[in-house]
């Protein structure tokens, strides 16, 4: 009593292709795996990143404020908050900046202005287009 061996039937040659079904099982365990490790790697490099923009922040923000930016920051306040003398020359003087906005609020409220407020019509296409164009400076006589 032998057993007889099951062989598979052979391929013929004219169907040109394997009948046998795909192994869905490790089809499926290689896309989980895949999708598994593409995961991991997306949350390690968002780890990485945040942690390393926030160690960056913290270092910029708890880091001592040097000398000269506080040197600087005390020689504009003195500037913007007192008068002095901009050019002796021509005259001109440096006022607070509350006091020049005090002077423009003044004077925006009595209608005068040291700068040109009136309105100008605007130019349309046609008037731009048949304007005559400047003439071009006449040449050096020559010698």
């Amino acid at each position: 009593m032998s057993n007889p061996v099951k062989s598979k039937p052979p391929v013929s040659a004219d169907l040109g292709y394997d009948r046998s079904e795909p192994l869905t099982v490790p089809i499926l365990a290689n896309i989980f795996s895949i999708l598994l490790i593409l995961t991991v790697v997306i949350a390690g490099v968002t780890f990485y990143y945040n942690t390393y923009v926030g160690r960056i922040v913290e270092e910029t923000q708890l880091a001592p404020v040097s000398q000269d930016l506080l040197d600087l920051r005390a020689k504009e306040d003195k500037s913007l908050h007192s008068y002095g003398i901009a050019d002796k020359a021509a005259g001109t003087v440096r006022i607070p900046v509350a006091r020049a906005m005090e002077l423009v609020a003044a004077e925006a409220k009595e209608g005068k202005f040291a700068y040109p407020t009136a309105s100008y019509p605007v130019k349309k296409a046609e008037d731009a287009a048949a304007a005559p164009a400047v003439p071009a400076a006449p040449a050096a006589p020559a010698k």
